[in-house]
């Protein structure tokens, strides 16, 4: 029996997400030894060398995603991605080299990450959760139809690493890294790129920061030159890439949104939704009405396609993604998923691909 992602969401006033062609010369920065290979492959997936000359352009995420997955395949290289983020470093940003070292800080820097995320990469989670002593970043494509991504997760990871300690300090490391997808078996190879401890089955791919080490000035940092020069570069980087993709016109759409990235990450119930778009809850629910849907089918669809893409990534115990997706118990999410695939979420795990 063949699994897919439910495409029961509804996609009204929703754009693909995309990726710039930056990103596509980590990929062959990582393959010297290819060499001529790998142009077919590039072509097989919508791609050309001579895009490379047009950095900004946008290209498909999902073509870009498969695109990783299948170089690793094709040529052997089972961590692709690590290689890819240990290369890519300040000189591969361009012009924001400059900027990220005026950041003053590895918090700054992230921040300007952050900044710049949809207009580099759309439909995609960047972002902090500060705690007392740690700050954990998570990066997460909101579409689960994009699926497997296990080398743009590691990628990222390390590439985000990578700048760290050419920020910081080249002996810096995290205090541990998780990933979205399964790591058995890939731990003592993860665990020597990032120097950390390395978790699979977990909502997000996350850097865990010390705090100290995100506060801690740059090596020769001027605050007051670096925040003159941060303001101008942030102008003249945000006119060169263009304005950030316009948001979704449909409320549905909106709302799907919403849901995708708070699912797993806080508690969502309709009036909450509600109050972000300023409406009351019952002109919330008579506005999906109108276009043709309700909250509860929102949210199930949504569960339903988080739930099969866990289920199917990675070894994550059933009861963690039964309270990732907000269920009270693990019989409850069993029913549902049950109800939504005609088998159980172990008889699911075990035979998806």
């Amino acid at each position: 029996m063949e699994h897919s992602v439910p495409e029961n969401v509804p996609a009204a006033g929703r754009e693909q997400a995309t990726i710039r062609l930056l990103f596509l010369s980590a990929l062959i920065d990582a393959l010297p030894d290819v060499g001529a290979r790998i142009e077919p492959l590039l072509r097989d997936h919508g791609f050309l060398l001579a895009q490379m000359a047009t950095p900004y352009e946008r290209a498909p995420l999902h073509r870009y995603i498969a695109l990783l997955e299948k170089a690793a395949e094709r040529f052997d290289r089972p961590f692709l991605g690590l290689e890819m983020g240990t290369r890519f470093g300040l000189a591969e940003l361009g012009p924001f080299y400059a900027l990220l070292r005026a950041a003053g800080t590895l918090r700054g820097a992230f921040a300007l990450l952050a900044l710049f995320q949809s207009r580099l990469q759309t439909r995609t989670l960047f972002d902090p959760v500060i705690d007392e002593e740690v700050t954990t970043y998570s990066y997460r494509i909101e579409d689960p139809a994009i699926w497997p991504r296990r080398q743009d997760a590691e990628f990222t990871m390390a590439g985000m690493t990578t700048l760290a300690r050419q920020l910081v300090n080249a002996r810096w490391a995290p205090v541990a890294v998780h990933f979205e997808h399964a790591v058995k078996g890939r731990e003592a190879e993860l665990a020597r790129t990032f120097r950390a401890p390395v978790h699979g089955g977990r909502i997000a791919n996350q850097l865990v920061i010390r705090n100290c080490d995100l506060d801690r000035p740059f090596p020769n940092a001027v605050p007051t030159e670096d925040g003159k020069l941060r303001a101008i570069l942030e102008v003249h980087l945000l006119d060169l890439i263009g304005a950030d993709p316009a948001p979704s016109t449909s409320l549905v759409a909106q709302a799907v949104e919403l849901i995708e990235r708070r699912l797993g990450r806080m508690h969502v119930d309709c009036a909450s939704l509600a109050a972000e778009f300023g409406l009351s809850e019952r002109s919330f629910r008579r506005r999906l009405m109108e276009e043709g849907t309700s909250f509860r089918a929102l949210l199930q669809a949504a569960r339903q396609a988080r739930a099969c893409a866990m289920l199917r990534a990675s070894d994550m115990p059933i009861a963690e993604a039964a309270q990732q997706l907000g269920y009270s118990d693990t019989a409850t999410f069993s029913r549902a998923f049950k109800d939504w695939t005609g088998m159980s979420p172990g008889q699911y795990s075990k035979a998806a691909p």
